[in-house]
């Protein structure tokens, strides 16, 4: 198993001013080690009708030219290890400054 760094999250939930429905939810940053940060992390709901669990999506910017209708991301976790620490830390946080309750496993 990998040494994963000390990861830090910082959440800002987000509300739009115009009251219009959307799939943001909030904001947030990932601190690495104390020495390094991953800005502009979103935290978004599904689209599924009834299913409105978070999950969290990496920064990415849209391709130029010929390959303008895809995206590529930024920066992301390398490993699955990675991935499920720095997702599981986000939307805990998010659930502490939404108020949203952690979902609970299907019986």
């Amino acid at each position: 198993m990998e040494q994963l760094p000390k990861l830090d999250a910082r959440v800002r939930p987000y509300q739009d001013p115009s009251d219009r429905p959307t799939k943001l939810m909030a904001f947030a940053d990932l601190t690495i080690a104390d020495a390094f940060v991953i800005k502009g992390i979103r935290v978004l709901k599904k689209a599924e009708p009834g299913n409105d669990e978070p999950f969290v999506v990496f920064p990415a910017e849209k391709g130029k030219g010929a390959t303008a209708d895809r995206w590529f991301d930024l920066a992301h976790p390398i490993t699955a290890e990675a991935r499920n620490a720095a997702i599981g830390l986000i939307l805990e946080k998010y659930r502490l400054v939404s108020g949203t309750p952690a979902s609970t496993p299907a019986s």
